[in-house]
């Protein structure tokens, strides 16, 4: 489905939503806005449980997720940015897969190699081997260019099995970029190998591919994909249909969303509260800033928080009391 039908999807469910709840939902997501009645944040299912990977995706608290692992810290994807948002105190890694020419399953949040390496070209038109001769930390820096300390340090793109091994007790959210040709198949098998089923997300954007994957293994938990995502902020706004069976337990959105000529709210004071009679849990992404951090912690109390800075997600978790 192309970008215009989606947007044509988004207006047609936000002009029911706004006709039936009778008021708009502008001016409500952002960090100055006024929302509704925040919670404490971490509120999705009924009791803590944070001692495993598999309780912590459904933990009683704010929850860390390391956005790419943290790529403003470190050079994203790479094994030295996850054990740096590991320390900093990120819960849950968040992975972007691919798949090369000869069938190795990559992290990496690109088609094509360009952005972050001294390499050139798309992911699955390369060999392994020569993706591994990419310098994954060449093109990061966190001074505007000014130098790029991780060059020639030895970084590689991973493989989705090295980080599987190196943090076995991790939980993960895993979003399957490639959808052409489909890598869902060889992606269910290599997370079944691991044993990873229960301590992961699957995630991904369209509809189709979610479906492929729960088709290929419902064990695995996911979120829900853009159109499912807009059938539910609609609901949101009355009172909860008793047919309305959600497809999937996460919800990963945005604060807010461009549907072409204005910026829609996501988040309003009912979006939350319907994720909570759904026994469904609300992820935000990809927030970096202190003040929308603090705004959408304490106004709708969110679950989780993907972020580029796990660090400073820390610390306003730690000053707001919403952690362990």
């Amino acid at each position: 489905m192309n970008k215009l039908s989606l947007v044509l999807i988004f207006v047609s469910v936000a002009a029911f939503a706004c006709d039936s709840s009778g008021s708009g939902v502008t001016g409500q997501g952002g960090a100055g806005g006024q929302g509704g009645q925040g919670g404490q944040g971490g509120q999705g299912g009924s009791e803590p449980k944070c001692a495993t990977p598999q309780e912590m995706l459904r933990c009683d608290k704010v929850l860390n997720i390391a956005h790419r692992g943290g790529r403003r810290i470190r050079p994203e994807h790479t094994l030295l940015a996850y054990d740096q948002a590991l320390a900093d105190g990120a819960d849950i890694l968040e992975l972007d897969v691919h798949e090369t020419s000869d069938g190795m399953l990559v992290v990496m949040h690109d088609a094509t190699v360009d952005r972050t390496t001294d390499c050139t070209g798309l992911i699955k038109e390369m060999t392994f081997a020569d993706l591994r001769n990419c310098d994954a930390g060449f093109n990061f820096s966190n001074d505007d260019g000014e130098t790029y300390p991780y060059r020639g340090t030895g970084l590689v793109v991973p493989t989705m099995e090295e980080v599987f091994d190196r943090y076995p007790d991790t939980p993960f959210v895993i979003e399957v970029k490639q959808s052409d040709p489909s890598i869902v198949d060889h992606f269910v098998e290599v997370i079944r190998e691991h044993g990873v089923e229960d301590k992961m997300t699957g995630s991904a954007f369209a509809d189709s591919l979610l479906r492929e994957l729960r088709t290929a293994a419902p064990e695995i938990p996911t979120n829900m994909g853009t159109n499912e995502t807009f059938v539910f902020w609609g609901f949101s706004f009355s009172p909860l249909d008793p047919e309305y069976q959600p497809p999937a337990e996460f919800l990963q959105v945005p604060p807010q969303f461009d549907v072409g000529d204005r910026i829609v709210d996501v988040l309003h004071p009912g979006f939350v509260p319907r994720a909570r009679e759904l026994d469904m849990y609300v992820h935000v992404w990809t927030i970096n800033d202190e003040e929308e951090m603090r705004f959408l912690i304490e106004t709708y109390g969110i679950d989780g928080i993907m972020t580029d800075d796990p660090p400073l997600l820390t610390k306003v978790i730690n000053e707001l009391g919403v952690g362990d």
